[in-house]
């Protein structure tokens, strides 16, 4: 970033001296704090509030200027609109990664490749059961459970409601 980019904090939030879950904390940062990103690297951001400097995971802020109606459109800036929190919209956020929202969902498509492409990742039988030898683990048979299940608090037999 050329210029930092005015965040706000949207949960209660680690500040760690470098873009890693295991860094040293630099300290602690209240959800609605303010501060400044000051560079990026890749799901992190680097924020400065006040004193303290350090690294947040992205999904942790809103981008852009405070606007006193909270409305969370995260301003007019353009990483506001890129990284902020969108509206009406239901989205998944994992590890600072945007999930799919339901339109995503509705112009989804089948691809057939794909599924060969997975079917290539798996090990066949054979392969499983060489590498399970060589970690030392052996094969148990265990049969399914036909009996019936004593009621909590009854002392009899039966199948738990």
């Amino acid at each position: 970033m050329a210029l930092a980019e005015p965040v706000t904090l949207e949960r209660d939030s680690v500040l760690r001296a470098e873009p890693r879950t295991d860094a040293a904390a630099v300290g602690n940062l209240a959800k609605g704090a303010s501060g400044d990103a000051l560079t990026r690297q890749g799901a992190w951001v680097q924020v400065k509030s006040g004193a303290l400097v350090g690294w947040l995971y992205s999904f942790n802020v809103r981008f852009g200027a405070v606007t006193g109606a909270g409305d969370g459109a995260g301003g007019g800036s353009v990483l506001g609109r890129l990284f902020g929190p969108r509206q009406r919209v239901n989205v998944t956020a994992t590890i600072g990664i945007r999930g799919l929202d339901e339109e995503d969902l509705k112009q989804a498509r089948f691809d057939g490749g794909q599924i060969q492409v997975l079917d290539g990742f798996a090990a066949t039988p054979e392969q499983s059961a060489a590498h399970a030898t060589d970690a030392g683990l052996a094969a148990s048979r265990i049969d399914y459970f036909t009996g019936s299940v004593p009621v909590a608090g009854s002392g009899e037999s039966g199948s738990n409601p």
